[in-house]
């Protein structure tokens, strides 16, 4: 299959290379080349830049609602569709150029950012229905111990306490003595 892949790849390229050339020349087919290649690194850098500090600010932001998270969840997609545009903009080619230049606009990400979490989901859906997805549960089933728990921190009083607190009991001395036993 993925040989079948790369050769319909090969093919898909070549025929665009040639109708491309045969209507404008290949004088501006290079001049096309080489400028879908300047542009898709300038594309790289502002969008890659724009969604690492989407993805930043994500990360920095507490869900507090279902905004929050979805305002997440688009950062990790447009992520996702960025990365995917750069591979295609560094694979050689055309149609793979005209492509990722199409993943780095934030009008088409916008666009396929529900077709990608539909498709997501129904990924991990059927990873979680197979039991090919690991999850935490079945991670641990050798032995080890798992207790699900909450963290609540303790109220602090900001007043200093009068006195201080005095625990009663009985101290146990168990350290070998001196002479010998």
């Amino acid at each position: 299959m993925p040989l079948l892949t790369f050769v319909l790849y090969l093919v898909v390229e070549v025929a665009a290379l040639v109708w491309l050339a045969s209507t404008v020349g290949i004088l501006w087919t290079v001049v096309t080349v080489l400028g879908l290649s300047v542009l898709g690194v300038i594309a790289m850098r502002s969008q890659g830049r724009r969604v690492l500090g989407e993805l930043r600010a994500a990360n920095g932001r507490r869900v507090r609602g279902p905004a929050d998270a979805a305002a997440s969840a688009g950062a990790v997609t447009d992520g996702a569709l960025v990365a995917i545009g750069s591979v295609l903009l560094l694979i050689p080619g055309l149609v793979s150029s005209v492509l990722g230049l199409l993943l780095m606009i934030p009008l088409t990400r916008a666009v396929l950012r529900p077709v990608v979490a539909r498709v997501a989901a129904r990924r991990v859906e059927t990873l979680v229905a197979s039991g090919r997805l690991v999850t935490t549960r079945s991670r641990f089933r050798s032995g080890h111990v798992v207790i699900d728990g909450d963290v609540v921190a303790e109220p602090t009083d900001p007043r200093p306490q009068s006195t201080p607190r005095v625990i009663e009991g009985t101290v146990i001395d168990t350290t070998p003595e001196a002479d010998g036993r």
